[in-house]
Formats: structure tokens, C-alpha cells, sequence
């Protein structure tokens, strides 16, 4: 059973899990689009992002194992720049105001982009 820091707090999980599981046993939430624990992997949307002590770039928290002795911090500067960064990504082809999107008012891009101060887009397409 590994031990890590996560936030500056030493907890011990079990084997196999990955950092984002970690991170949630710790009590910190992780934004995420493309995890869902009963599937595989991807690690495409990058919300998952945490700094890890010695790594040269945020990681994908989803697709990383946890290991003995990793200090993780999910909420550096870095990290919420990074993540800001994959937010208004995302809204480019995504905009907030989707009137015939079934998930409209109970969409979790709309929710996180919220949480994250998003409400329009620099970019704007002319149609």
C-alpha cells in the first residue's frame, strides 16, 4: 500500500489505484470529463490535471498510478492555469448557450465552466 502527499496530507491507498482515486479517498475533487471508473482509460479532456513533485508538467491524474513517496498539489497556480486553458479549449466548440442539447441545465461542461468562471468565449465564430 502506497503512501502519498497529496495537498500536503500523507495518506496510504491501496495498490492499483490511480492519483485522481487517491485524491478523491483524500476528500479533494478533481474536474474531469472523459474518467468514469467502469471504463478504460483516456485521458483525453486533460480537467484532470495536478502537479506532481519533480515532474516537468501537470499530469493527467486519471491515467496516472500511484506510486510510493509522490507528492501531488491540486491547486497551484500552474494547475489552474492549466486547467483554465483546457476549459476555454473546450468552449470554442462547445458554446454555453446550447438550446437543443438535451443535457441543457444539467450539462457538466456547462456546471464545471461556471465553477471555473467561464461565460463566453474570447473566440467568436461568424456564421
Amino acid at each position: 500500500m502506497p503512501k502519498l502527499t497529496i495537498d500536503g496530507r500523507e495518506i496510504e491507498v491501496a495498490d492499483g489505484l490511480t492519483v485522481l482515486q487517491a485524491c478523491e479517498l483524500a476528500g479533494v475533487e478533481i474536474p474531469r470529463f472523459c474518467y468514469h471508473d467502469r471504463l478504460s482509460v483516456a485521458g483525453n479532456c486533460r480537467m484532470c490535471l495536478v502537479e506532481m513533485e519533480r515532474a516537468p508538467k501537470p499530469i493527467a491524474s486519471c491515467a496516472m498510478p500511484v506510486g510510493e513517496g509522490m507528492v501531488i498539489k491540486t491547486n497551484t497556480d500552474t494547475v489552474r492555469k492549466a486547467r483554465n486553458g483546457v476549459m476555454e479549449f473546450l468552449l470554442i466548440n462547445h458554446p454555453l448557450d446550447c438550446p437543443i442539447c438535451d443535457q441543457g441545465g444539467e450539462c457538466d461542461l456547462q456546471d464545471q465552466a461556471m465553477a471555473y468562471g467561464f461565460d463566453r468565449s474570447r473566440y467568436q465564430e461568424n456564421k
